[in-house]
């Protein structure tokens, strides 16, 4: 097996290397909307704005607008029943809507208490009734697949097997991020996907996660997106870097993320 250092080298040579095909230049390239309806494990680094960035990176893929209706620690139980959620996607235009359910599929642990997986019957439920409406918009669901807490990754199974039965009854795409989580720690350790709080994506994990976002939705592999991305926070107007990786971290991300999305069974969909 080739050792990491090869495969990120060969990874920066193909990256230098011209594409194989080009968009004419008179045509522009497709717009896709995409609309998210998560917590803070979406709006932490603002994932919307890093799959725009994904997108804008991209010479012959589509371009992405992103809007998302976020709250933390929110369930989509809880977003059915606030009603912002609902009113976005039945406003219409969108192409895809990104289902993110809470990371421990219901209510959060009582404090000190050891994080646990919930019964998933609730998510099930809502994420039901989400797409049906998404369905009725005109959109497609995708899954936002989430990742276990640092300290207890034997909860990844039991999150997985609950993201492949909703996306199977739903029909929708699954977007493997606690699986390239899982393939990244297992590599490459040195690269931190945890904020210390041991739940919470840090800049790299949001990488990851955008990464796949963009190849599950357009069916491309991203082959242009810089190590260092600028932005807005969510909510806010100060423009900081969202993104400051190395390149080599990078690299190795963007190898995790082809890797996991190769192995994911149920993020097959057709080109849009």
């Amino acid at each position: 097996m080739l050792s990491r250092r090869l495969l990120i080298a060969a990874l920066a040579v193909l990256a230098q290397l011209p594409a194989q095909t080009a968009a004419p230049a008179s045509s522009a390239p497709k717009t896709l909307r995409v609309l998210f309806i998560g917590n803070s494990y979406t709006y932490g680094n603002n994932l919307p704005r890093l799959l725009e960035a994904v997108a804008g990176a991209e010479k012959a893929g589509p371009r992405i607008e992103a809007e998302a209706v976020l709250r933390g620690g929110q369930s989509l139980k809880g977003h059915w029943e606030e009603g912002k959620a609902l009113e976005a996607i039945r406003r219409g235009g969108w192409d895809v809507v990104c289902l993110q359910e809470h990371s421990l599929l219901g209510n959060p642990p009582a404090p000190g208490a050891k994080p646990a997986v919930n019964d998933p019957a609730a998510y099930f439920e809502y994420a039901a009734k989400f797409a049906a409406e998404i369905a009725a918009a005109g959109a497609r669901p995708v899954l936002y697949a989430t990742w276990a807490r640092e300290d207890f990754p034997e909860q990844q199974r039991r999150l997985d097997d609950a993201f492949m039965r909703v996306a199977r009854e739903i029909r929708a795409a699954v977007v493997p991020v606690g699986l390239a989580w899982t393939i990244t720690r297992i590599e490459a350790p040195d690269i931190r996907l945890y904020t210390p709080d041991r739940s919470h994506p840090t800049q790299a994990g949001s990488y990851l996660a955008a990464l796949l976002f963009y190849q599950t939705i357009t069916g491309q592999a991203p082959v242009g997106t810089p190590a260092v991305i600028s932005g807005t926070p969510w909510n806010s107007q100060e423009n900081v870097r969202l993104v400051n990786l190395t390149l080599s971290d990078a690299l190795s991300l963007r190898m995790y993320a082809a890797r996991a999305w190769e192995q994911e069974p149920l993020n097959q969909w057709p080109a849009p």
